[in-house]
């Protein structure tokens, strides 16, 4: 738990980041895996002078990102779960559902075994994640006080993504737009969607004066580190477009290019991830550079 600006905190075990915007009447942003969940659960518990959370704010649909919202609601009943329309579809679907609970799964699994959780979460069969109403480019969350969110759309990593910003404290939360932070001096590209998407939501989002970026993953760039994370994660997205692009002009078959990817980029907490998830990921990358081809 860490305290990061007037109107914003900061829960997680550093792997996923769980933010809370506002001082009275808060926003949470980013729901994790159920076993993330379970962490904030008891950091939750032991947190003295807490907001009342009126939302609880999915800002993609990724597994990892919204399959603690059970969790969240068991925490917080009367909050509203808000997403973007397409991510509202997308959670809406048995069969999609289903599929990131399983991969869910396997992340509560890794958590044991290294030690970050005792027992597994539950681990209820789901068919939806309901959302009780849909945010998208320009809508506003008001939370009190003059504090508010504005939403954007950040399409690029995934096309149901998107951000928020709350100006008085000049905080972005941006969610996987601008890639995965693995160390101080490595960000791996997340460009599932498309590239060109993916670098026009980086050009969007840095027209926003920041001195917090909320990433899910990993450090959280603050003061000066922003513009320096920023211009990392720009570096980061065109080396690793060129490298793929370059590795299929030499012929190299799209499998071994996946392997060489996953060895590449999947480090730090995605090592926790689904191994075959994580190589369809890299396919990803592969697709999105192929069409620009």
């Amino acid at each position: 738990m860490k305290k990061l600006s007037e109107n914003v905190m900061v829960l997680g075990n550093g792997y996923f980041n769980f933010y809370l915007a506002g001082k009275e009447k808060a926003a949470l942003l980013e729901c994790g895996t159920r076993a993330g969940a379970a962490i904030f659960k008891e950091q939750w518990s032991q947190l003295q002078d807490k907001p009342e959370v009126k939302y609880i704010v999915i800002l993609h649909s990724h597994f990892d990102h919204s399959c603690g919202v059970p969790i969240l609601k068991e925490i917080f009943p009367e909050a509203q779960v808000l997403a973007s329309a397409t991510a509202q579809k997308l959670l809406s679907k048995e069969r999609i559902v289903k599929d990131l609970y399983r991969n869910d799964a396997i992340v509560s699994e890794s958590y044991i075994k290294n030690g970050f959780l005792k027992e597994k979460p539950d681990t209820s069969e789901l068919d939806n994640i309901p959302v009780d109403r849909t945010v998208g480019e320009g809508d506003i969350v008001g939370l009190g006080q003059g504090l508010q969110l504005k939403i954007l759309d950040a399409p690029g990593h995934s096309v149901c993504s998107i951000a928020a910003y709350l100006e008085t404290d000049q905080a972005m939360f941006l969610s996987d737009a601008a890639g995965y932070r693995s160390s101080e001096s490595e960000i791996s590209p997340v460009f599932f969607q498309g590239y060109d998407n993916y670098m026009n939501t980086l050009n969007k989002l840095m027209s926003y004066p920041a001195k917090i970026l909320g990433v899910a993953h990993g450090d959280i760039p603050l003061g000066d580190e922003v513009d320096k994370f920023y211009q990392q994660t720009i570096q980061a997205a065109e080396k690793g477009f060129e490298y793929i692009k370059n590795c299929l002009n030499e012929g190299v078959g799209e499998k071994d290019l996946a392997d060489r990817l996953f060895k590449r980029y999947i480090k730090g907490g995605l090592a926790y991830y689904p191994e075959a998830m994580m190589l369809g990921a890299m396919q990803l990358l592969i697709a999105s550079v192929k069409l620009k081809m």
